[in-house]
């Protein structure tokens, strides 16, 4: 530690204040947007500018001010063991928050979006036996990539940029195969009950990350294309009364069409009619179809109730993961954090996610 004059510490207070003050508002305008859309009649939604936050922050500027600080400070100790960057040479601030979920579908689903470390767990996932526990673990689980495979080479489209071929073949993996689907729905919700399951219990490892990755590129694609754009898509589930104003996360990758009389069946469910921005359209490799991603939070703003069923209709109010680059603290290769500024979720707050699903 190295002691200042009153005088040269605060020109440097200024300093800082007003630069963490314009990385908290690169961050807010970039990451969680609430969207007040406009569906066109292709099913599609114009952001044309970035709303407000969609959460709020419970920390008084000072001391918000003085974390960040001794937060940006903190440097790994000293160690002889060869370690591995978690989140390259991105400023990522994670801001502490106080979000309130009424329904959440999953409860304790494992979330992860690589966020700072897509490129590390990729080289950990392809350098590792990963992919060979998996099939090892699943008894048609080679057949299923196999003819994932063999059906995307057959169809000789480009792949999109950035992408490579495992991330198509995950996409038709996931989206064609029920069987499937709901067992790593299923894995995805028994995961993180604690850390030793997902380490080795969980053996969806690959498919994740690549479906994660497939739908972020996606993404990136279509706003450098189009801007920001949302898409109204329809998805029959579980039975739910929910009220407006309530905030829901499924939890888990929802494949929802873009054709409501595709989704809707007959039955005692609920017709959820949801505004994506996060989800991304998968037609190219499959069906008409938008993969929204398990991490999306949303805002009940309509709904009607009926004795066949339910309908809620939800618009897109940004994202929300318990868990961040769980693969490379759970792998051999010591993780070790950039020198970035974090302010850690669980320090500060508490997420409070409360399951009012009825069977």
């Amino acid at each position: 530690m190295f002691l200042l004059t009153l005088a040269q510490r605060k020109p440097q207070r200024r300093t800082l204040r007003t630069h963490f003050r314009m990385k908290l508002q690169e961050r807010s305008t970039s990451t969680i947007n609430k969207c007040c859309p406009l569906a066109n009649r292709h099913g599609r939604i114009l952001l044309p500018t970035p709303a407000a936050p969609a959460t709020r922050i419970w920390l008084l500027r000072e001391q918000f001010l003085l974390l960040l600080l001794f937060s940006g400070l903190q440097r790994p100790t000293g160690s002889s063991a060869v370690g591995r960057n978690c989140g390259g040479d991105l400023l990522m601030i994670n801001i502490p928050v106080a979000i309130k979920i009424d329904f959440d579908l999953a409860p304790g689903s494992f979330d992860d979006q690589y966020q700072g470390c897509s490129q590390e767990v990729m080289e950990e996932l392809n350098q590792g036996d990963y992919f060979t526990e998996e099939l090892k673990a699943h008894g048609n689980y080679f057949g299923v990539w196999q003819k994932a495979h063999l059906t995307w080479l057959s169809q000789g489209k480009a792949l999109p940029k950035n992408m490579n071929i495992t991330h198509a073949v995950a996409i038709l993996v996931y989206s064609s195969n029920n069987s499937v689907s709901s067992e790593f729905t299923r894995a995805m919700a028994s995961a993180v009950r604690s850390p030793q399951p997902y380490k080795h219990s969980f053996h969806f490892k690959y498919l994740h990350y690549y479906l994660t990755s497939a739908i972020q590129l996606l993404r990136e694609e279509i706003v450098l294309k189009n801007g920001s754009l949302c898409y109204e898509v329809h998805h029959e589930g579980v039975y739910l009364e929910a009220y407006t104003g309530a905030t829901i996360r499924f939890g888990q990758f929802l494949s929802a069409s873009l054709l409501r009389e595709k989704a809707q069946q007959f039955g005692n469910q609920t017709l959820f009619t949801v505004f994506t921005c996060l989800g991304a359209p998968i037609q190219d490799f499959s069906f008409k179809k938008v993969l929204v991603p398990p991490y999306e939070l949303f805002e009940v703003v309509n709904m009607s109730y009926h004795p066949r069923g339910n309908w809620l209709q939800l618009r897109s109010t940004g994202n929300l993961s318990i868990y961040n680059c769980q693969l490379l603290k759970d792998s051999s290769i010591k993780c070790i954090p950039a020198p970035v500024i974090i302010a850690s979720l669980s320090f500060l707050t508490s997420v409070i996610i409360s399951s009012k699903s009825r069977a």
